[in-house]
């Protein structure tokens, strides 16, 4: 590490409560026995006398569990930890000197205090080296090496998500193009100008849907431009059949969703409720708040489905993304209202993670 990357570890150790309590742990017992020694001994000035039995074990307390690993980190360039040969030395010699400046600071506070018994200032600081260094070396060994393979941990987690995301999407391009075509192969022997038109509008379609899946998250205007697209195409299968119709909260166009979470329910709708039937049917889009995240809807009248979700591989898709986007803290579920079934979709606003 540089020091830059030495400074953000310094202030992302800071921020965790663990090191906090265990400076805290650390630092009690030995500041208590420090004030009792130094009743003993006897100061001409209590209160610096005070001051040093409290301000030295902390500073050590902090080194321990904030500074000791960083002799083992500094490298002086990209890689987050030195080879082994050169940390060894490079932490004794960072960690014995850091020591010796806590010594020499607790040294000054107690000459100013008016320490009454002579100090064997050589042996002390001898003894605290002795102590001191070889021990923080191997507490920030410790502590790098769990850090080690907590980030190692993170790593694989976040290549496994993004394995499992890349299958995720190449599972659902293929099956989206094949529900496409086969609406489309039945509309070439009925009219084969309204089919030409459709697979020109299925061409510019596919277009945008290898772009949208670029990124992990995307905008929700681009999922709806995605699905006016798609409704455009069955549309020209459908006619007449098929009404649609959209209640969509335009100040939510911005906020970014995995892509493709729309596209399934639609297909699911008009595949199961509406296409079968000669009269066709309506579809109801809806967007909106609900309490702190938002409420996405798609309604369709027709048959009423099995209200249960994973029976068709678009869904099955949605529920593995939604679980690698948001965890627990999104929900989809399929529900009868009457002629109407409904897919409920409530999201928070921001996904989690990195990859989602």
């Amino acid at each position: 590490m540089r020091l830059g990357a030495l400074r953000h570890h310094v202030a992302s150790r800071l921020r965790k409560p663990w090191v906090w309590a265990s400076i805290l742990v650390f630092w009690l017992p030995f500041a208590g026995i420090s004030l009792f020694l130094y009743r003993k001994i006897g100061y001409e000035n209590a209160l610096l006398a005070g001051a040093s039995s409290l301000l030295c074990p902390m500073a050590v307390a902090f080194f321990y569990a904030v500074l000791s690993p960083l002799g083992w980190l500094w490298t002086g360039d990209s890689r987050l930890e030195a080879p082994f040969l050169r940390a060894i030395p490079q932490a004794l010699v960072f960690n014995g000197a850091s020591m010796m400046a806590i010594v020499l600071f607790e040294v000054f506070l107690l000459r100013l205090a008016g320490l009454k018994a002579p100090l064997p200032f050589g042996p002390v600081l001898l003894s605290n080296l002795a102590l001191h260094a070889p021990a923080s070396t191997l507490v920030g060994w410790f502590i790098m090496s769990g850090e080690r393979t907590e980030r190692e941990k993170r790593a694989a987690e976040h290549r496994a998500a993004e394995a499992q995301w890349i299958l995720l999407k190449g599972q659902l391009s293929p099956h989206f193009l094949f529900n496409a075509l086969n609406g489309l192969a039945e509309l070439v022997h009925t009219d084969a100008d309204a089919a030409e038109k459709a697979l020109l509008d299925l061409a510019e379609l596919y277009r945008g849907l290898l772009t949208h899946g670029d990124e992990p998250l995307e905008v929700l205007r681009q999922e709806r431009m995605l699905v006016e697209r798609y409704l455009a195409v069955e549309h020209t299968r459908l006619g007449e059949r098929l009404k649609v119709t959209w209640a969509w909260d335009p100040t939510l166009d911005e906020v970014r969703t995995p892509p493709f979470i729309l596209q399934p329910l639609v297909e699911n709708a008009l595949k199961h409720g509406i296409a079968p039937f000669p009269k066709g049917g309506e579809l109801r889009i809806s967007l909106t708040r609900e309490g702190g995240g938002m409420r996405l809807q798609v309604a369709n009248t027709g048959r009423a489905l099995p209200l249960v979700l994973g029976n068709g591989t678009g869904l099955r898709n949605l529920e593995a993304r939604l679980e690698l986007a948001y965890g627990k803290a999104a929900s989809l579920r399929l529900r009868s209202e009457g002629e109407w079934v409904v897919a409920d979709l409530l999201l928070p606003m921001e996904a989690k993670g990195g990859y989602a």
